[in-house]
């Protein structure tokens, strides 16, 4: 009986795009729950120059948190996704965001559940939201870039 080799797993493409999918969806997530919290949508309660500004200034904090955090975060998963051959997928993600970004994902999911237990008000956390969603969604982008050119080299 011949065997045959089959390598399992994810390839890098599959990595990238379970990091992008899942900082899209948390993103998306934040930002939608912030507008919510800080406009209060549903109603158009709060749409003034106040609100507004200071929903300017918390997407200009996103950018730039994900300019120059998130988006170093992002090369170092990237750069980590090119040496996996973990077979198990569930470990191969933990493995691919490394110590450091897991921990910044939880200290991220603790300042949440620290301003919820605390009582900081729905506004305050909404500005908090609107800035941590906008720096997702703006460094996700990286994930996206980064999987199709492993689709290129995948195609050659």
């Amino acid at each position: 009986m011949e065997t045959t080799d089959l390598k399992s797993g994810l390839t890098p493409r599959q990595h990238l795009w379970i990091a992008a999918v899942l900082w899209m969806l948390v993103g998306t997530g934040l930002l939608s729950m912030g507008l919510v919290f800080w406009f209060h949508f549903p109603y158009l309660g709060f749409v003034d120059g106040r609100h507004l500004g200071w929903g300017a200034i918390a997407l200009s904090v996103g950018l730039i948190k994900g300019k120059l955090i998130l988006d170093r975060t992002a090369n170092r998963v990237i750069d980590r996704v090119e040496t996996l051959n973990e077979p198990n997928p569930l470990k191969s993600v933990f493995q691919m965001f490394g110590a450091k970004t897991i921990a910044l994902i939880l200290a991220m999911m603790g300042i949440g559940i620290v301003l919820r237990v605390a009582g900081v008000s729905f506004e305050v956390r909404g500005l908090i939201y609107i800035a941590v969603g906008t720096a997702l969604l703006w460094s996700c982008r990286r994930y996206w870039i980064a999987s199709t050119k492993f689709l290129q080299v995948e195609e050659l």
